[in-house]
């Protein structure tokens, strides 16, 4: 594992501070964070990788991830609770921001749009489709997929359809049923894949528009090595690949995706760490393509690194390059800004996101030197330029 040696930063001069302020302020990106803390913070990105002190911005019982509409400023937030909570049942939120008054400098309050119900057990994921008219939710704890229509405002309608999955996997601990834990719509907007840690599968579902619900492909699942755990899925720029990082196994799955058939087939499966004794409380969580297409970057949680992964051009295939500490306990989420420029990193256990430099040649990481603290930290997602119509 790399270290890396932080030189001190110069004193500046009162006036040189004050510019270079107004300078961030003019390039620095917004972002919102969210976790198991009171609810969701709003904090900027600034060109120097510095993050500006984090604000509450709404109040939410445990927002474990976050998913922004396409073309409309509104943010959905799962509520990650049971679905017979006496606080808060397991639901979930749209939110409608202010971009103006953000990207004007201002980290304002989110407005709640409305709320719906989620018919299962510890929502823990939600993605939204292209044409923002539908939300997924995968629910870990039914180990079910929940799909909700979007009105043109971005408020939420009731859940439409709901998939059940069925069956178990070979860790009687870990994989007694199954476990919804991601969802991910494919760039042709036709077909919705889940990672189920508990049945080791990446699952397809044809999104039908019309009917408002999820029907199983005609190459229903990709199988993975008993015991792995699949959790977290993405797609590579060209729509061509997908990576799909293991949490109980330790490993990264490249697959190639075929749009026409909606089947995914393996390419490879390498480790996220070293070659060394894997400890049991070690796993994976978040797994990003970088913008660029080039690497794949994965979180480790107890090895506390981010795994950095070279993309082959020729077939897809990740080889793991290096690992990289992210100054914390237990790195559940981590986002790469638009811009491809910065890698927040969150520590879920330490409370602190750090933000890493990324050489664009390498994908190598380096620390800012900068970090902010929020209450167990488990999203970070960006503003980003809405769509066109």
């Amino acid at each position: 594992m790399p270290v890396f040696t932080l030189a001190l930063l110069p004193l500046a001069f009162e006036q040189s501070a004050m510019a270079q302020q107004s300078s961030d302020q003019k390039t620095s990106q917004v972002f919102w964070v969210g976790g198991y803390g009171p609810g969701i913070y709003a904090s900027r990105l600034n060109a120097d990788g510095s993050m500006a002190k984090p604000r509450l911005v709404a109040t939410q019982a445990k927002p474990s991830f976050f998913a922004l509409h396409p073309k409309l400023d509104v943010l959905y937030v799962v509520t990650e609770t049971a679905i017979n909570d006496k606080e808060r049942a397991a639901s979930l939120a749209a939110y409608q921001f202010d971009r103006a008054a953000y990207q004007a400098g201002d980290l304002p309050d989110l407005k709640l749009l409305n709320i719906e119900r989620v018919q299962g057990n510890g929502p823990c994921h939600v993605t939204v489709d292209a044409q923002g008219k539908f939300a997924v939710v995968a629910n870990y704890g039914s180990g079910s997929v929940s799909l909700f229509p979007i009105q043109a405002s971005g408020a939420l309608e009731p859940e439409s359809s709901t998939v059940q999955h069925q069956g178990s996997g070979p860790n009687t601990a870990r994989q007694q049923g199954p476990h919804a834990h991601c969802s991910m719509v494919d760039p042709t907007n036709h077909w919705v894949l889940v990672a189920d840690l508990g049945l080791d599968q990446v699952l397809v579902y044809r999104l039908d528009s019309q009917n408002k619900k999820l029907v199983p492909g005609e190459n229903p699942f990709l199988k993975l090595a008993g015991g792995d755990g699949p959790r977290h899925i993405a797609f590579h720029p060209d729509g061509k690949f997908l990576y799909v990082i293991n949490e109980m196994g330790m490993t990264l799955t490249s697959a190639s995706w075929d749009a026409q058939t909606g089947k995914l087939t393996e390419i490879a499966t390498v480790r996220t760490v070293p070659e060394e004794q894997l400890q049991g409380s070690w796993s994976t969580a978040e797994v990003l393509v970088h913008p660029s297409g080039r690497f794949v970057y994965g979180s480790n949680r107890g090895h506390d690194t981010i795994a950095l992964f070279a993309i082959s051009p020729q077939n897809g295939a990740a080889t793991r390059i290096e690992n990289f500490s992210t100054l914390g306990k237990i790195p559940r989420n981590f986002r790469i800004d638009p811009t491809g420029q910065f890698l927040l990193a969150e520590n879920q256990e330490s409370s602190t996101i750090h933000s890493f430099a990324i050489d664009r040649g390498t994908g190598f990481l380096k620390p800012t030197g900068h970090s902010i603290s929020t209450e167990k930290p488990a999203c970070i997602k960006f503003m980003t330029t809405p769509a066109g119509p």
